[in-house]
């Protein structure tokens, strides 16, 4: 089932929800956690919801999905599927859906903090976009090269009154493998000679640095190279349109696997048994986490983000909670 995990208050504070810690509190087990995060209305919480069975009869066990303009998904929602569906080969797993960036209801700094939330709280980070790489799509992960500035490694860099410390190596350490799925893909791979392009080689054609004389090239290329030193674990993936008809893609979260496109069932199908089967367990300095300490793990993230002038520190965070299991077995 699928729950609401963090809000934004409307005292301008983030919160943890207790239904959502609630799901994750019932999971002693070490856990798979898979956040996805990208523009808004592109299809995140259906996918999410393929990826977790979640769909045709069982839809409404899932994440809310709409075909409005209006956003569904608020800060951060989790959900834990149940039976067969929940179980990764390295651990329980669990999904975090994120609510879309650039929409028009929030701001720049909202987007980062959601951004930065379920990249700290992932143990695998699928970046969801609608078709080609271009200049424009790399125009919108411009929060990836500020991440540096919302998250920090060692408590005492994120104390400093800048915030954001860390370096992309340190950071590199514990971000977790990024995959960039490329939703409603339509053209050829293919390379300058015409010769086919795999998805991985493709991406990396794209990160690759753009000549200075170009437009707003120095800009452009520092999102590159963040991608690249942020993310050294990173592949592409394409889906084709989940139907050929506009009323059923509005729809798709409610049909068959029979009633959609077979070129999507069997990309869907084979990138789900890619993720179930190579996401590693989410772990903090060697140590994997369960339902229970992620919740606590977001706590210590959320508190120092409503805290002016500090930013979440992954060591801070971890020791913390560390310290508050000790103290629970003690008691």
């Amino acid at each position: 089932s699928a729950a609401p995990f963090v809000r934004l208050g409307e005292a301008g504070k983030w919160e943890i929800q207790p239904e959502g810690a609630q799901l994750l509190q019932r999971i002693e087990a070490p856990i798979v956690v898979v956040a996805v995060a990208g523009l808004y209305r592109t299809g995140k919480s259906f996918f999410l919801n393929t990826l977790a069975g979640n769909t045709a009869a069982r839809a409404k066990a899932g994440f809310r999905v709409g075909s409005t303009t209006e956003s569904c998904t608020r800060g951060i929602d989790v959900c834990v599927p149940d039976g067969d569906a929940g179980q990764c080969r390295r651990g329980s797993l669990v999904l975090l859906d994120t609510e879309g960036l650039a929409s028009m209801e929030q701001d720049e700094a909202y987007d980062a903090q959601v951004f930065a939330l379920s990249l700290l709280l992932s143990s695998y980070f699928v970046l969801n976009s609608m078709g080609v790489i271009d200049e424009a799509a790399v125009d919108r992960l411009y929060l990836i090269g500020e991440l540096s500035k919302h998250i920090s490694v060692s408590a005492a860099a994120a104390e400093g009154p800048a915030g954001g410390g860390g370096v992309a190596a340190e950071l590199a350490s514990f971000f977790p493998p990024f995959l960039w799925l490329l939703r409603d893909f339509v053209v050829d791979m293919r390379d300058a000679d015409g010769q086919p392009l795999a998805p991985d080689a493709y991406m990396e054609r794209a990160l690759e640095p753009r000549p200075s004389t170009a437009r707003r090239a120095a800009e452009r290329n520092e999102t590159r190279a963040a991608i690249r030193d942020l993310f050294p674990s990173r592949s592409c993936v394409t889906l084709v349109r989940p139907a050929a008809e506009e009323a059923d893609v509005r729809r798709a979260i409610g049909l068959e696997a029979s009633q959609l496109r077979p070129q999507f069932v069997e990309g869907m199908s084979a990138l789900k048994q890619r993720i179930l089967g190579t996401a590693p367990p989410k772990a903090l300095l060697g140590e994997p986490l369960d339902g229970s300490m992620l919740v606590a793990l977001a706590r210590q993230y959320t508190a120092a983000m409503n805290t002016e002038g500090v930013v979440p520190s992954i060591r801070g965070a971890w020791e913390s909670v560390v310290e508050e299991r000790c103290r629970a077995a003690a008691d």
